[in-house]
């Protein structure tokens, strides 16, 4: 992986790593492209191998890299890539390793299109279609895009979802989450989430949340999250008057503990390759409302609760509504279980054992 900075590759890496460890037949280590970050705390903790390799780029080069990627690829079996680095790839294809190369979707949705990225795209491609012996994706709208883009006829492929560690999935109820529970006890809570980028399409929330909490004191927007769009999504809530019912926490460690007061999350990210934090939400039982057009989370949604998936802001006021209107306790009680269990179907044990299969298959 490229840093150590917690993003969702990075924690889906770590899990799966922690998960293989459980195994006697089996070591890893995890490659790191630079120094950055705060993981290698957690790593340590986890007893999971690492190196870092001391990059400065995506594109860098110096003898000492080289020199210890060429020291680790020829004591192992298997090459799993999870991030483009074109050296890296190089390194991996002339060790004569097997490589299996997970696309977790990055593929430049919700900003401007860079030269480096039509680069990188083209060597990705040519890689996938000459040098791995598999691709996996972590969603079907994954695969689909990745067929467009990279045409794939030849290479062997395979579907392997996204796995959510739920051993780790732990409410600390902390002082700041107390505080909040206490000051809005009384409130009606929609929430979501998310890094404030471009593709999780935050603005389209909030318009809907503006329909929905138009004649409601009771209603209250809580966005958990930071990224390069907070200032603008913070300028629209002024614009749109809503300072009184909305809620920018920041950027939170432990995301659940804020997922746990929403009483409904929304995530409303467009062309989204998969969406760990909607399957976590439905581990806390929480109903799970999305767009048409969200990519990976609405194979999610849909075998579960396709009532859900939402057309535009409208219809996403809509599903708030039913939700807010919904007094049934019993009826809850149960949709919450069944959330909880339909979740489990996305658990870092599955995903492990798909790929270690995977892995099983390429030596044999």
């Amino acid at each position: 992986m490229w840093s150590g900075n917690m993003g969702g590759i990075e924690k889906l890496t770590i899990w799966l790593a922690e998960n293989q460890l459980k195994r006697k037949d089996l070591s890893n280590l995890i490659l790191i492209g630079t120094n950055k970050g705060t993981l290698f705390e957690t790593l340590k903790q986890k007893n999971i191998s690492y190196d870092i390799l001391g990059l400065k780029n995506g594109w860098g080069f110096n003898l000492k890299f080289w020199r210890k990627l060429r020291h680790h690829f020829k004591s192992t079996d298997i090459i799993h890539i999870h991030t483009f680095n074109p050296w890296v790839l190089f390194a991996a294809i002339i060790s004569g390793k097997k490589i299996v190369y997970t696309l977790h979707g990055n593929f430049v949705y919700g900003r401007k299109v860079k030269l480096t990225d039509k680069v990188n795209q083209y060597c990705i491609g040519l890689v996938l279609n000459h040098f791995t012996d598999i691709v996996t994706f972590n969603s079907k709208f994954t695969e689909s895009t990745a067929h467009k883009r990279y045409g794939l006829k030849s290479v062997r492929k395979q579907l392997v979802y996204n796995g959510v560690d739920f051993s780790n999935l732990i409410l600390t109820d902390n002082d700041d989450v107390k505080r909040f529970r206490e000051q809005h006890k009384n409130k009606f809570i929609i929430g979501t989430v998310a890094r404030f980028a471009g593709v999780k399409r935050i603005d389209r929330l909030i318009d809907a949340f503006k329909i929905f909490s138009k004649d409601k004191s009771d209603a209250l927007l809580l966005l958990t999250g930071d990224g390069p769009l907070r200032q603008s999504l913070e300028q629209k809530v002024k614009e749109d008057k809503l300072e009184e019912k909305v809620v920018f926490t920041g950027f939170q460690k432990n995301a659940a503990d804020w997922e746990s007061l929403m009483d409904v999350c929304v995530f409303p990210s467009q062309n989204e390759s998969f969406g760990l934090v909607a399957v976590e939400a439905m581990y806390l039982g929480k109903p799970v409302i999305v767009f048409n057009d969200g990519g990976g989370l609405v194979e999610i949604t849909h075998s579960i609760s396709p009532e859900d998936i939402t057309g535009n802001i409208h219809e996403a006021a809509e599903r708030m509504q039913f939700y807010y209107n919904l007094n049934n306790q019993t009826e809850q009680k149960d949709a919450i279980q069944k959330r909880k269990l339909y979740a489990l179907n996305f658990s870092i044990e599955n995903m492990e054992r798909n790929f270690y299969e995977i892995y099983q298959s390429l030596l044999s």
